[in-house]
């Protein structure tokens, strides 16, 4: 669960369907339903851009865009097996990812937003 104060929402990634959820704080309604990686298990919010990332422990990171109570999809994509963290550094808007084993080595994963340096 990852609470945007702000803009007045909550995203639930939910395991028994491999969907996120945005739940309206006013209204107590249900925005928007968006498939995510199987067995989603860590959210991060980049508040300034309204971007959320859903990390998977199949290993697909989900990307989603805030809009007027609701999320759009942006992407999907396979980050490496059991992505069981996602950090988003609001500075830079690099998003990060440690995985325990990629070819029997630890790794962490930068992924840097469209058109950043």
């Amino acid at each position: 669960v990852l609470i945007d104060a702000t803009r007045r929402l909550v995203f639930a990634a939910c395991q028994d369907n491999a969907k996120l959820l945005a739940l309206d704080l006013d209204t107590m309604q249900v925005r928007a339903t968006e498939p995510v990686g199987d067995s989603p298990d860590v959210l991060a919010l980049d508040a300034s851009t309204g971007t959320v990332y859903v990390a998977a422990e199949s290993g697909v990171l989900a990307v989603f865009h805030e809009n007027g109570g609701g999320i759009s999809a942006q992407g999907m994509g396979s980050v490496g097996d059991n992505a069981h963290t996602v950090a988003v550094d609001p500075q830079t808007h690099h998003v990060y990812m440690a995985l325990p084993s990629m070819d029997g080595h630890p790794v962490l994963r930068e992924l840097a937003p469209a058109g950043a340096s």
